[in-house]
């Protein structure tokens, strides 16, 4: 059943935390005017129907009830053109671009999950303060506070597990990054005590019933590739966390054990896939951060030269024929030699970051500098 104007702005009100008080106040009528909307028994003056769609952020059109929340390829449409406008590498002006464009498609369809969840991962890259390639200093504070309303739509509305705990992760990152430790707490509790199981792991059990080996096997494999990653990151996090309590040491070995771990698990590859490149940055140009303020400028050296050279040879082979031999992980097709560097700081800005200053007079150090502008 189509719903009146009415019920629309009792919904959108109710989606934006606001009460009939507090609408009436942004609109300059009475409350008792809203409460008239919102039974039926009133409708708003064809005058108030643009600050009403102002105040919510809305369409006109969706006030009239004449456009849907769930016009799939619409959506889609809007979500192509979003991508389009980032750029390579990454920016943070290209993805405020695409936050916007997205952002303009959520007043055509305010409680459309896609939307809204390009809206959070859009959001929280640009708001997250340690997120230092496409942190936007200038609209943070903004985008975190209608990040926390597209979350709450995104639980209430979603019906994709993956969706609602990635909102909850979101909140639980960004409230605690702007102080909001109450709310963090909240998100955090809402995730599960157990981390051996994701999708992949349910259709292991599910193929291994059904006879389906081949998938069960393949299946694990997607569930390790997920342990993997999530082992990356938070060997990562964990580094910084090292850094910051100035235990360099430990923050060193936690990274060198990750290496270890990839080389381990592709020793049997001509080519270590690009898994090092993280959210948190190039493992190797972390580990040569590391050991100059150890002091170490050998190590420290060695590590950017083993980046340099990564990223100018071992890179440029992989291929989409490029393929792991590892039986942990060889039903992958490609996923795990996909091109990421791109998306993040290209080799020159890496290896020419303030953390390095203190090399630039060094012979070794010029001379890669040299190589990548050269190349």
């Amino acid at each position: 059943m189509k719903e009146t104007m009415g019920q629309i702005i009792r919904r959108l009100r109710k989606e934006r935390n606001l009460t009939q008080e507090e609408l009436a106040e942004l609109l300059g009528v009475t409350f008792q005017a809203v409460s008239k909307w919102e039974n039926d028994s009133g409708m708003p003056d064809i005058s108030q129907v643009v600050p009403i769609a102002h105040v919510f952020d809305v369409s006109t059109d969706v006030l009239f009830g004449t456009i849907g929340t769930n016009d799939t390829e619409e959506v889609w449409k809007i979500v192509k053109e979003a991508q389009a406008l980032l750029s390579c590498p990454l920016t943070a002006e290209s993805l405020f671009q695409k936050y916007r464009a997205i952002k303009e498609g959520l007043k055509l369809y305010p409680n459309n999950t896609v939307l809204l969840m390009h809206c959070l991962e859009t959001g929280i890259a640009l708001s997250y303060p340690e997120n230092e390639e496409l942190y936007d200093a200038e609209h943070a504070a903004d985008i975190y506070k209608e990040c926390i309303r597209y979350a709450n739509l995104v639980i209430s509305y979603s019906k994709n597990i993956s969706d609602v705990l990635r909102a909850h992760m979101i909140m639980a990152i960004l409230h605690s990054a702007y102080g909001n430790f109450e709310k963090a707490s909240f998100h955090a509790d809402q995730f599960p005590y157990r981390a051996d199981f994701n999708k992949h792991v349910m259709y292991a059990y599910y193929a291994h019933w059904k006879k389906d080996y081949e998938r069960e096997s393949k299946s694990c494999q997607y569930g390790f590739l997920h342990y993997l990653e999530g082992m990356l990151n938070i060997n990562t996090k964990l580094a910084k966390s090292y850094m910051l309590q100035e235990k360099y040491n430990d923050a060193a070995s936690t990274l060198e054990t990750s290496l270890e771990l990839i080389k381990c698990i592709f020793k049997d590859n001509e080519v270590m896939p690009p898994i090092h490149h993280r959210e948190h940055g190039d493992l190797y140009a972390l580990l040569a951060e590391i050991y100059l303020k150890i002091g170490d400028f050998d190590k420290a050296l060695s590590y950017l030269e083993k980046m340099v050279d990564y990223d100018l040879n071992d890179y440029a082979t992989i291929d989409s024929d490029t393929q792991t031999k590892s039986p942990l992980l060889n039903s992958i097709p490609h996923g795990l030699y996909r091109k990421r560097i791109d998306r993040h700081q290209n080799l020159i800005t890496k290896l020419t970051d303030g953390r390095f200053e203190a090399l630039t007079a060094n012979k070794r150090y010029q001379k890669l500098v040299d190589l990548v502008n050269f190349i």
